[in-house]
């Protein structure tokens, strides 16, 4: 086919068919397609577009904005709706806890080379209620949370202030 696809070329462009004409003379396809310029020349009056052509090409092309337009905004919603996503996933990520301390490797390496002291056995003794609340407490994780409302506060000590003023209430 890519003669045939030459002998087309040719003919498109009125060039002579010089190395191809024989195909041109065996191949049916290529036959019609030679005899077509000939078949033009014999017609006397001109190719008429008919009626409203002008006006069917335009509405064709306005029709062909029309939908680049809307392939423009849906593409357009659809990367902000995708940045947003982004956007979100990365601000709603929960970050990996720190380590506190960094120990290079070489120094691993060393360290592990030592001996290390074993930690106590942990004691297994009844803990007092008081002391589970001060632990509880001391949690910096959950403690840091828990915030007292300053309104309330400042209410109790009203009654306080004469006394920080040097009068008696």
């Amino acid at each position: 086919m890519k003669t045939c696809d030459q002998v087309a070329e040719r003919i498109a462009l009125g060039e002579p068919l010089d190395d191809v004409a024989e195909h041109a003379a065996e191949c049916p396809h290529c036959k019609r397609l030679v005899a077509l310029p000939v078949e033009l020349a014999v017609v006397k009056r001109d190719a008429d577009p008919g009626m409203g052509f002008a006006a069917r090409m335009t509405a064709g092309a306005q029709h062909r904005f029309a939908v680049r337009r809307q392939r423009r905004y849906a593409m357009g919603g659809g990367l902000a709706v995708a940045a947003a996503a982004a956007v979100a996933m990365f601000v709603m990520r929960e970050p990996e806890p720190a380590s506190i301390a960094y120990v290079p490797p070489e120094v691993f390496e060393h360290l592990q080379a030592l001996e290390m002291p074993q930690p106590p056995p942990p004691v297994t003794q009844e803990i007092d209620e008081d002391v589970r609340a001060l632990v509880h407490l001391a949690d910096v994780e959950q403690s840091r949370h828990v915030t007292a409302h300053w309104g309330r506060i400042e209410k109790s000590l009203k009654p306080y202030k004469g006394v920080l003023k040097g009068q008696e209430p």
